[in-house]
C-alpha cells in the first residue's frame, strides 16, 4: 500500500496564504447571441441552454451548442485570438449527443465524446485549425459504457472519468497510444478505496484533484466520508504509479473537520492551488482555497452581501482569485471574484450589458436564472460566461450569450 499524504489542516493555518489584490474588468464583450430570428456569430434558430464555455491560457474560447439552425444538431463553437468572430466549427451526427468541452489546449486541440442513451462511440480529438477530426479511442475492444469530462492537455495526453458495464467509475489517461488506469471505485487504488469518484479536474502537470466518497463499491448514501484529495505521478521509477494527497475530509471522515461536506466540483490551477466549496458547521457554504499547505475560506454565505453560494463548480488561478456564482441579499445572481483580498461582485442579474443589438440586461425572472452553466477563467483573468438577456429598457426577449469579462491590464 502507498503512504498516503495528508495535508489537511485546520483553518487556524491558512494565515500563511499569500494572495493576489483583485483585478478591476473592462465592460463585458458579446462573443456570440443565439435566437430565434436572428443571431451573433450564430446562425438563427440556434439554441443554447445552460452551456459552460472555456477559455484558455491563449484566449481561445469554445462552447457546445445544443441545436442549430432548428436542426437538434448539437455542436462545437470556437473563436481562437486569431478570429475576429467565432464561428460553429464542428456539428455533431443525428441521433448523437456531445459531451461539453471541458478544456482547449494551446495548440487548438478538444477532446470530446460522441454518444446517445446505451451507445458510445469512443473519444475523438478535434483540430480547430484543420477541422480534421481524429477518433483516438474505440469502445469495441473496452468495457466502457460512458466517456465523461474528457481533458486534453498541452503535452497531448488526455484524462477521462469512464464508467464500464458494472457502472462502477475510473479515471484514465490516453498517453500516445497507451490507456492507463489510474485509480477505480470499489478496490484500493494508490493506498485509498472509493465507493464514488466524482469529476476530475487535471492541470498540465498531470495533478488531478477531485472529489472521493469513500467506502466499499455502491456506498454513496451520504453518511458515508468524504475527502478532497489529489493524485500526482510519481517520478520515482521503483515506485510508479500515482501519489494521493487528502486536501480536506468532512466530518464524517474525521470529528476535527470544520467542514460538514463538500460540493462535487473541485478547481485545480496550473501549478496546483485548489479550490472547492464547502458547507461549514454552522451549515453556510463557503469557497475554501488550498495553497501552499493551508486551507483559507475567501467567500463565505452571510458575509459580504453574498446570500447563497450556487453549487456550480469555482475557477481558480495561481494566484489564488477564485471565481464563483452566488446570490446577493436580494436575490439576484452574480458572478463574483474572491481572494484573501476580498470579495468583489462583478456582473449579476439586472444589470446592464452591451449586445450586438445595442443596451441590454442580463435577465431577471424570480422564477427563472438569468446565468446557466459553470463559469470559466484562466490564468491571466480572462472570464467567459454564459446567460440570458433582455432589451433595454423594453425587456424584449434577445436570447442567450456567452459573454468574455477581460482584467484591465
Amino acid at each position: 500500500m502507498k503512504k498516503q499524504t495528508i495535508l489537511f489542516l485546520s483553518m487556524a493555518l491558512a494565515a500563511n496564504i499569500s494572495l493576489a489584490a483583485l483585478p478591476e474588468y473592462k465592460a463585458p464583450e458579446i462573443l456570440a447571441r443565439a435566437n430565434i430570428k436572428d443571431g451573433y456569430n450564430l446562425p438563427p434558430l440556434s439554441f443554447l441552454n445552460n452551456t459552460s464555455p472555456i477559455i484558455n491560457d491563449r484566449g481561445d474560447v469554445a462552447f457546445k451548442l445544443m441545436a442549430v439552425e432548428g436542426e437538434n444538431n448539437q455542436a462545437l463553437w470556437v473563436k481562437t485570438v486569431e478570429d475576429e468572430n467565432g464561428k460553429i466549427i464542428y456539428v455533431a451526427p443525428d441521433e448523437r449527443f456531445l459531451t461539453e468541452p471541458e478544456s482547449i489546449s494551446e495548440n487548438g486541440k478538444i477532446a470530446f465524446n460522441l454518444y446517445d442513451e446505451g451507445v458510445t462511440d469512443g473519444l475523438f480529438i478535434l483540430d480547430v485549425n484543420t477541422l480534421k477530426v481524429d477518433q483516438v479511442l474505440s469502445p469495441d475492444n473496452l468495457p466502457i459504457q460512458f466517456y465523461t469530462y474528457p481533458q486534453l492537455k498541452n503535452n497531448g495526453r488526455i484524462y477521462f472519468r469512464a464508467t464500464d458495464d458494472a457502472n462502477d467509475r475510473m479515471f484514465y489517461e490516453y498517453a500516445g497510444k497507451n490507456l492507463n488506469k489510474i485509480i477505480a471505485e470499489g478496490v484500493e487504488s494508490s493506498g485509498i478505496k472509493s465507493s464514488y469518484l466524482f469529476r476530475p479536474t487535471v492541470n498540465d502537470s498531470g495533478v488531478i484533484a477531485f472529489k472521493s466518497r469513500m467506502g466499499e463499491r455502491g456506498q454513496w448514501d451520504e453518511s458515508n466520508p468524504d475527502s478532497i484529495l489529489t493524485l500526482t505521478q510519481s517520478t520515482d521509477p521503483k515506485a510508479p504509479g500515482y501519489k494521493v494527497a487528502t486536501i480536506a475530509r468532512d466530518k464524517d471522515s474525521d470529528p476535527r473537520s470544520p467542514f460538514l461536506g463538500f460540493g462535487n466540483t473541485v478547481s485545480l490551477s496550473k501549478h496546483g492551488v485548489i479550490s472547492f466549496t464547502a458547507t461549514s458547521l454552522e451549515s453556510k457554504k463557503e469557497i475554501v482555497v488550498a495553497k501552499d499547505g493551508s486551507l483559507k475560506p475567501v467567500a463565505i454565505e452571510g458575509q459580504n452581501d453574498i446570500s447563497e453560494i450556487e453549487m456550480f463548480g469555482s475557477r481558480v488561478n495561481d494566484t489564488g482569485t477564485v471565481l464563483f456564482r452566488a446570490k446577493n441579499s436580494e436575490g439576484k445572481r452574480g458572478l463574483y471574484l474572491a481572494s484573501e483580498e476580498g470579495v468583489k461582485r462583478l456582473i449579476g442579474e439586472g444589470d446592464e450589458i452591451m449586445t450586438d443589438v445595442g443596451p441590454a440586461k442580463i435577465l431577471h425572472n424570480p422564477n427563472y436564472p438569468g446565468f446557466g452553466g459553470d463559469v470559466h477563467m484562466n490564468e491571466k483573468g480572462d472570464i467567459v460566461f454564459y446567460c440570458l438577456i433582455v432589451s433595454y429598457p423594453d425587456n424584449k426577449e434577445l436570447g442567450s450569450a456567452v459573454f468574455k469579462l477581460s482584467p484591465v491590464r
